[in-house]
């Protein structure tokens, strides 16, 4: 799957904090917001990535040419949690040994394709989203405190809106020994496209326009990233910003569809509502 990204650090911040990788080998993205201060969101994003593909590097190939479409997506899965933990576990010691860098953290967001499905693991409120047939839809779910009051019907949406208190984040990586991770699959239709985005785009454009303005570059990925990075640098973009666009799917990528029908019940069984249709 073709895949851009690009990353700016935003008209009020004198450090840009994010951090982004593309694999395609893999066919993996990953997108991760750091925070802590100038040296320390700096390195914990950048850290969060090498240490994810660190530890898959030393994983042993899998061949799933015979293997059961379960047993597939369950040992990816896993994989792909365990390196997000283990980028957790090294950002915590890191912190532990190092005072100046105490209340390091990051988010992050990660996408791999295997076998027609996207696995996502997912911590923070950096997001992936799915645009296909002129629609958006959010896969991930931002963990903060203002969804966690919206999700216990505290509070309205219409008043989250104007909430002062809306981007303080309730997971990160490195913020304590233990994580826990969203761990999604979704399947790939032909011509699907993924956006993986920090909060500094996700904060300033809504989703009905980050579909409209996709629509204008005609599946163009590159100009398409670029032109959301400009258009959060005309609203005075408050934060970093990182976007990358992967897509749209090809017949290689994405599942046959009579294969996803055969598949759809034994996943949802499985995978509960951490599949998403």
């Amino acid at each position: 799957m073709e895949a851009f990204g690009q990353t700016d650090i935003g008209c009020k911040r004198s450090v840009n904090q994010d951090a982004f990788h593309i694999d395609r080998e893999r066919a993996m993205f990953i997108v991760a917001d750091g925070m802590g201060g100038h040296q320390a969101g700096d390195l914990a994003s950048r850290l969060a990535i090498r240490a994810i593909l660190d530890f898959l590097a030393k994983q042993v190939p899998i061949d799933t040419e015979d293997q059961d479409i379960d047993d597939m997506i369950l040992i990816h899965q896993e994989m792909c949690r365990s390196a997000v933990i283990c980028a957790n576990s090294e950002l915590y010691k890191i912190a532990e040994d190092r005072p100046e860098l105490f209340g390091m953290g990051t988010t992050i967001d990660m996408m791999k394709i295997v076998g027609g499905y996207g696995i996502i693991c997912h911590v923070g409120d950096s997001r992936i989203y799915r645009i296909s047939n002129g629609e958006i839809t959010q896969l991930t779910k931002d963990h903060t405190q203002i969804q966690e009051m919206l999700d216990q019907h505290q509070i309205s949406q219409r008043d989250a809106e104007f909430y002062t208190l809306k981007n303080v984040i309730t997971r990160a990586l490195g913020g304590s020994e233990d994580i826990l991770v969203d761990t999604l699959v979704v399947p790939i239709h032909l011509n699907d496209v993924f956006l993986l985005c920090t909060d500094g785009l996700s904060g300033v454009m809504e989703d009905w326009e980050l579909c409209e303005e996709f629509g204008m570059y005609e599946k163009d990925i590159e100009q398409a990233v670029k032109g959301y990075i400009q258009t959060t640098l005309d609203r005075g973009a408050p934060d970093n910003v990182t976007v990358l666009l992967a897509g749209p799917a090809s017949e290689t990528d994405a599942i046959d569809i009579e294969l996803e029908t055969v598949n759809q019940e034994l996943l949802k069984d499985l995978l509960g509502s951490n599949y998403l249709d």
